[in-house]
């Protein structure tokens, strides 16, 4: 038997339906599976028009357009199939045919058994599971995997190089043991699993279903699919029934990369501080990552089953503040009942608010407006300031501060991790993939090293910015992002203004001038512009009043 014959043979006897036909519209192949769906004997369907034997066919209109239509659904008697069909080209790119595929919608599961070890058909077999939406894995008897689909990367993250050859033990969700391993131990079905990915946090559904040829255990084929929109909009939905969103801690510290010494010892200090009832005070320039670290901490610790609130007090005035977190009828304290309450910006906490939050952390308990609000959880504050420098100054409460710092964790800017950036960048990538539905998988040794020689004064924040303004201008060939794809960071022209004044004028005008770039690079935080400038925190204060900046 030849290798032609032998695959018209396969693809006679896989349950995926095949037919083509030919330039002048006429069925030259019809497998079994097409001819028990189409219910249409073969001897007389061959070399008739397709149009006058399959009802509603569109083969004659792709064989014209040369359009493909994949994922079509459509109604077939009592019957409801998904088909995909396409042109057929020769070497000098002319259409000499079209293929249709198509199945019951319950069969996707069984593609692999058909073609496990058959390499011959791997072009088909790619064909067909390219043309789902759900993410598709294959693995063999020892849990490798062997195979995946388009839309396994877009749904997951993860590349084929990545996945490909490798022993199924990282796993595609978090929580739980791979359930291709578990699919090749116990050899039967793993069904509906509802859980998040690991990689980029998606809310997924996921089928394991071990391949058995000719009754001997070959491998598993798993899908995945994609939830999280659909939990998205339920959420918002009951988001909608509250006056205040309540949070949801999705990260740990897995998901916080920690390459270097000085964010391994900050991981040490939080788990150590996680399982405390003390309250914690993160410090840290905006843009580190200061709520991932506190959502982390949150589901570290044992109050993981219980809320997680977030408030940031950046556009709050001390009415806001207030009615937020005392006097509301759902008011964040009471939401964050034995659970987390992250406050950030907690600098910005208005003089009553931090005579309230005082009273609260050393009673247990507080009163206002005639209501008890009472101290069940625990607070993680955070902050950009040192406010050890705002106390000196009169900015904020001494008795306050050394309440809320018992355990202080300072979380190092990206200029200070710099072993972290080529793993935070690949991390970035893959969420950034979902976001434009591209495949870009890797960095060039030279894009790499321009990501790490950049201070990046806006941090994490900023590195996702940057990437995220690379992805969307690179074309959807490009796999790769290179040197080329990446901006001048490092440009940063002073414009120079016609000189106008006295010498004094113009020295308080640059002064002025410095110090308003200064504090935009620092994203507004003084005390890092004062320490950029080499000035304390009171006499930038002192300068900003002078120059009319506050």
């Amino acid at each position: 038997m030849n290798n032609e014959e032998m695959i018209m043979r396969i693809l006679d006897d896989i349950q995926e339906a095949v037919m083509l036909i030919n330039s002048s519209e006429e069925i030259i192949f019809l497998n079994n599976s097409a001819s028990k769906i189409l219910n249409i004997p073969k001897e007389k369907a061959l070399y008739t028009k397709v149009t006058d034997t399959v009802t509603d066919t569109r083969l004659h209109i792709v064989l014209k357009t040369g359009i493909p239509e994949l994922d079509r659904i459509q109604n077939l008697g009592k019957k409801i199939i998904v088909t995909s069909r396409f042109p057929i080209r020769d070497e000098n790119d002319e259409i000499i045919g079209a293929a249709a595929i198509f199945r019951d919608v319950t069969s996707i599961q069984k593609l692999a058994e058909e073609v496990t070890n058959l390499r011959e058909l791997d072009s088909l077999l790619r064909a067909i599971i390219d043309s789902t939406y759900d993410a598709i894995s294959v693995a063999d008897e020892e849990g490798r995997i062997v195979m995946v689909n388009k839309a396994y990367t877009k749904v997951t993250g993860l590349t084929p190089k990545e996945v490909i050859g490798k022993l199924a033990t990282y796993d595609i969700a978090e929580g739980h043991e791979s359930m291709h391993i578990r699919c090749a131990r116990e050899k039967k079905p793993i069904l509906n699993v509802k859980t998040k990915l690991s990689t980029n946090k998606k809310e997924v559904l996921i089928n394991v279903n071990p391949i058995f040829v000719k009754g001997e255990f070959k491998g598993s084929v798993g899908v995945i699919h994609d939830i999280s929109e659909i939990e998205r909009l339920l959420r918002e939905l009951e988001a909608t029934k509250r006056l205040l969103k309540k949070d949801e801690a999705k990260y740990t510290f897995e998901d916080i990369v920690a390459e270097s010494e000085i964010m391994k010892n900050v991981i040490f200090q939080a788990k150590k501080a996680a399982n405390t009832n003390v309250n914690i005070l993160l410090y840290g320039e905006p843009g580190v990552g200061k709520e991932i670290l506190a959502q982390a901490i949150h589901n570290y610790s044992k109050r993981r089953d219980y809320p997680f609130i977030s408030t940031n007090l950046l556009l709050q005035d001390e009415k806001k503040q207030l009615e937020n977190l005392f006097e509301n009828k759902e008011n964040l304290l009471s939401m964050s009942e034995n659970g987390t309450l992250f406050i950030d910006n907690a600098h910005l906490m208005s003089p009553k608010v931090q005579e309230l939050m005082l009273e609260l952390l050393n009673e247990g308990r507080v009163y206002y407006k005639n209501k008890k609000i009472t101290l069940s959880g625990k607070i993680i504050f955070a902050t950009p300031e040192n406010l050890k420098e705002l106390m000196s100054i009169g900015k904020f409460s001494r008795n306050l501060y050394y309440k809320m710092s018992v355990v202080t964790i300072e979380v190092p800017a990206l200029r200070e991790r710099k072993e972290d950036i080529p793993k935070m960048a690949k991390q970035v990538l893959h969420i950034l993939n979902q976001k434009h539905e591209k495949v870009v998988y890797d960095f060039s040794e030279d894009a790499i090293k321009i990501l790490e020689d950049y201070d990046w004064p806006g941090n994490i924040r900023e590195l996702e910015n940057v990437l995220d303004r690379v992805l969307m201008n690179m074309s959807q060939s490009d796999t790769i992002i290179t040197s080329m794809h990446l901006p001048d960071l490092k440009v940063m022209d002073i414009e120079k203004n016609e000189l106008k004044g006295t010498l004094k004028e113009l020295l308080d005008e640059y002064e002025k001038y410095i110090i308003i770039e200064t504090l935009k690079t620092c994203q507004g935080n003084k005390t890092a512009a004062a320490k950029k400038l080499g000035l304390t925190v009171r006499n930038l204060y002192y300068k900003l009043e002078k120059l009319g900046l506050k």
